[in-house]
C-alpha cells in the first residue's frame, strides 16, 4: 500500500575497507557455492568439487541451511582473493566467461541496514522521505567479485513493509535473496529483520532498492560497487555517481493521480521537480538559487578517474557529460565493454555506465550535467541538474563552461547508446530459440471504481499477493500461485534458451529489467515486431536494462528482442523500469527449472517466518484485496 507516517531517523555503519575482515563459512546452493569448485557453466562444463548442500530431496518442512567450510581459491588459479597484487580474484580475468566462472575468495563483506521515516531536504525543500541508515543515497555496499555479501536489514518503518532487491545481481542459484514481495518473499512487517546472503557473482556498478510499491523512488536505495577486472584498469581513482528525479510532493502521494483516468495534468503522466546528483543539488525554477548546495568532485590535474554513473530514476532519462571533457565508456550494466568515446551518455532507468575520464583541461571549474530527456518524462527544473568538477589548483567559484550539443531528435530522448557501440569485451553468442514468449502492451482503464489505468501485458496485467510469494508456494507444494495468471510463465527445462519479444503500438518508451540473468539484445528498433526483422545472435550486447524505443512524430511504438538460458532455478520477474508502470500492471515473471526448484537448499524457515509476521501485521485477505497496485 501507498503509505507515510510521522519521520523518525538512525545511523548504523557498514563493513570496513575492501581487503579487510574475516574469512567465513558461508552457505550458497549454487553450483559453486561450496567453495570447492571452479564454477559450472550453463551446459554443466567445469570442474566441480562436491555437491551443493541439500541438492536430490524434498523437503516436508521448512529448513535452515546449513554453512559449509569454505577455502578460499580452492582449486583455481592464484591463492590472491584480493583485487590487487599478483593474479588477483583467485587467478580469474577478464578473459573469463563471468557466468560459468567466479572467484571462490570466502571473504565475508557485512552490513547493517535500518529503514526509517524522516524528513530530508536534499535540494533544500523539506520533503518526507523513507531512507537506509538515515541517508539518501544509502550506505554503499562494496566488494570484490566472488565475495559473500550479507545484509542485515531491519525495518523500522512505521507503516510500512519493505524489502531489499540487488539490482542486476545474478542470484545465481539463490533465487530466495532475490529481494521481490509477491516473488521471492513476503514483505517485511514492521519492527521485524530479515537477512540477505548472497555471492557477488557479477562484477562492476549497480544499487539496492526497495521492491515494495515505490519506496526505491523516496530514498530506499543505493550504490553497490562490485571490484573485479577491467577492460581498462588505466584510472588513478573512483567516484560513484547517483542520479535521481526528485519530487517535493512524495511520489507515493502523487501515485493515485498518476494511475486514475481524468484529464491531464490533473491526472495521468506526473511532472516531477528536480533531479539530483549523489543526493545533492539546488533548487532554482526561475534561475535563482532558492535553496540546496550542489555535489562538488574535486580532481587531481592530469589523473584519470572511474566514473560509476547510476541511473535510479522513477521515470527520467538523463543525459550525462562533463564541459569539456570526453570520456571512454567501458562498462554498461554489469558487462565489460570494448569501450568507446563519447561526449554525452544517454543513460536509462535502471541502468549504469563506467566511463573513464582523464582531467586533462585548464585547471579550473567545470560543470557535470545530468539534463533530463523532457520528451519522455517532465521535470520543472530539467536541465539545471549539475554538479561541480573543481581542480584542486583552481579558485572558487562557479562554473562558467560551455556544455556539449546532443541530439534533440523525436525519439531520441531516450534512446539507448547505439547498440553498435554496446560490443562486449567477453563475446558470447546467442543460441537458437528453445522457447519463444511474445506479449504486446497496451494501456487502457480497468473499468473499476476507481476507474484505473493499466499497464497490460497481451491484454493480462499483472497482479500478485504480497502474502502469497510465487518462490515460498513452489518451495512448500511445488505449484505456483495463480494470482498472476497467464503472466506466471513457465521454462521448465535447464539450460534451454529462451526469447523475449515484446512490442507496443503505443509511442512511449519502456526501459525493460531482467532479474536473474544479463539479456542478449538481439534486435531493438521502432514499429512493431515481424519475423522480417534480422537477429543478432553473433555476439550481441548483455546487459540486464534496456529500452524499447519510439518514435513519437510518426506515433510509433517500438520493439525488443532478448535471449537468455535458463540456467537458475527460480522465479524471476521481467518488468518495466519505469516505478509507475511497474506498479500499474506492467511486469511478468518467468519460472526457470520448476522441478529444480525445490530441491535448492534456501532458508524455508526464513521465508515462513517472514510471511508469518506478514501476515500477523496486514492480513492477506485484507491486505492483498486492497491493494492499489501490482505487488512488486
Amino acid at each position: 500500500m501507498h503509505t507515510h507516517s510521522a519521520p523518525f531517523c538512525s545511523q548504523s555503519s557498514p563493513s570496513g575497507p575492501i581487503g579487510t575482515g574475516p574469512h567465513s563459512s558461508w552457505h550458497s546452493t549454487g553450483p559453486y557455492g561450496n567453495g570447492t569448485s571452479t564454477g559450472v557453466g550453463p551446459t554443466g562444463t567445469g570442474t566441480t568439487g562436491t555437491a551443493p548442500i541439500g541438492t536430490g530431496h524434498t523437503k516436508s518442512t521448512c529448513s535452515t541451511p546449513t554453512p559449509t567450510q569454505c577455502t578460499p581459491c580452492q582449486g583455481q588459479r592464484s591463492n590472491n582473493w584480493n583485487n590487487y597484487g599478483e593474479e588477483p580474484f583467485c587467478g580469474l580475468t577478464i578473459n573469463d566467461n563471468p557466468y560459468t566462472n567466479t572467484p571462490n575468495t570466502c571473504k565475508v563483506r557485512e552490513y547493517f541496514f535500518e529503514i526509517t521515516n524522516t524528513t530530508i531536504a536534499p535540494d533544500g525543500i523539506p520533503v518526507q522521505a523513507l531512507l537506509v541508515n538515515g541517508q539518501m543515497p544509502g550506505p554503499m555496499i562494496e566488494a570484490n567479485w566472488g565475495d559473500i555479501i550479507v545484509v542485515h536489514v531491519t525495518n523500522q518503518l512505521t507503516n510500512n513493509g519493505t524489502t531489499i532487491h540487488w539490482h542486476g545481481l545474478r542470484q545465481y542459484y539463490t533465487n530466495d535473496q532475490d529481494g521481490v514481495p509477491s516473488i521471492t518473499q513476503c514483505p517485511l512487517a514492521p519492527g521485524e529483520s530479515h537477512t540477505y546472503t548472497f555471492r557477488a557473482d557479477n562484477y562492476g556498478t549497480s544499487w539496492y532498492h526497495s521492491h515494495f510499491s515505490l519506496q526505491a523512488w523516496e530514498g530506499v536505495m543505493g550504490p553497490i560497487v562490485i571490484h573485479g577486472p577491467s577492460s581498462d584498469s588505466q584510472y588513478d581513482e573512483e567516484q560513484v555517481i547517483v542520479l535521481q528525479d526528485w519530487a517535493h510532493v512524495p511520489v507515493d502521494e502523487q501515485y493515485d493521480a498518476a494511475q486514475d483516468v481524468g484529464k491531464s495534468p490533473q491526472n495521468g503522466p506526473r511532472t516531477l521537480d528536480n533531479g539530483l546528483i549523489n543526493g545533492m543539488n539546488v533548487w532554482a525554477p526561475n534561475g535563482s538559487v532558492i535553496s540546496g548546495e550542489r555535489f562538488t568532485m574535486s580532481v587531481k590535474a592530469g589523473s584519470t578517474y572511474r566514473l560509476r554513473v547510476i541511473n535510479t530514476a522513477i521515470q527520467s532519462t538523463f543525459k550525462f557529460s562533463i564541459d569539456g571533457h570526453k570520456m571512454k565508456v567501458i562498462a554498461a550494466d554489469f558487462v565489460p565493454l570494448e569501450g568507446y568515446e563519447a561526449d554525452v551518455i544517454s543513460i536509462n532507468e535502471g541502468q549504469r555506465y563506467d566511463v573513464l575520464v582523464t582531467f586533462d583541461q585548464a585547471p579550473g571549474n567545470y560543470w557535470m550535467r545530468a539534463d533530463n530527456a523532457q520528451e519522455c518524462a517532465q521535470l520543472i527544473q530539467w536541465n539545471n541538474i549539475k554538479g561541480i568538477i573543481s581542480y584542486e589548483q583552481a579558485s572558487s567559484g562557479l562554473p562558467t563552461s560551455t556544455a556539449y550539443n546532443y541530439s534533440t531528435a523525436p525519439g531520441t530522448g531516450c534512446a539507448d547508446e547505439p547498440l553498435a557501440s554496446l560490443t562486449p569485451y567477453y563475446k558470447l553468442d546467442a543460441s537458437a530459440m528453445d522457447q519463444n514468449i511474445s506479449e504486446t502492451v497496451t494501456i487502457a482503464g480497468n473499468g473499476g471504481t476507481p476507474n484505473v489505468y493499466k499497464w497490460s501485458l497481451s491484454g493480462t496485467y499483472f497482479q500478485a499477493q504480497y502474502g502469497d510469494p510465487t518462490l515460498w508456494q513452489i518451495m512448500k507444494n511445488g505449484t505456483v500461485p495463480t494470482t498472476t495468471g497467464r503472466l506466471a510463465i513457465e521454462e521448465p527445462t535447464l539450460n534451454e534458451w529462451v526469447y523475449l519479444i515484446i512490442d507496443t503500438p503505443i509511442p512511449f518508451p519502456h526501459p525493460i529489467h531482467l532479474h536473474g540473468h544479463d539479456f542478449y539484445i538481439l534486435a531493438q528498433g521502432t514499429g512493431m515486431f515481424h519475423e522480417g526483422i534480422a537477429l543478432n545472435l553473433k555476439g550481441p550486447p548483455r546487459r540486464d536494462t534496456a529500452m524499447m524505443p519510439w518514435d513519437p512524430a510518426a506515433g510509433l511504438g517500438g520493439y525488443l528482442v532478448l535471449a537468455w538460458q535458463a540456467d537458475n532455478p527460480g522465479a524471476w520477474l521481467v518488468h518495466c523500469h519505469i516505478g509507475w508502470h511497474q506498479s500499474m500492471g506492467f511486469a511478468l515473471q518467468v519460472i526457470e527449472a520448476l522441478s529444480e526448484i525445490k530441491k535448492q537448499d534456501f532458508d524455508t524457515c526464513s521465508m515462513d517466518e517472514v510471511c508469518k509476521a506478514w501476515h500477523s501485521y496486514a492480513p492477506t485477505s485484507l491486505y492483498d484485496s486492497t491493494m492499489e497496485d501490482s505487488g512488486i
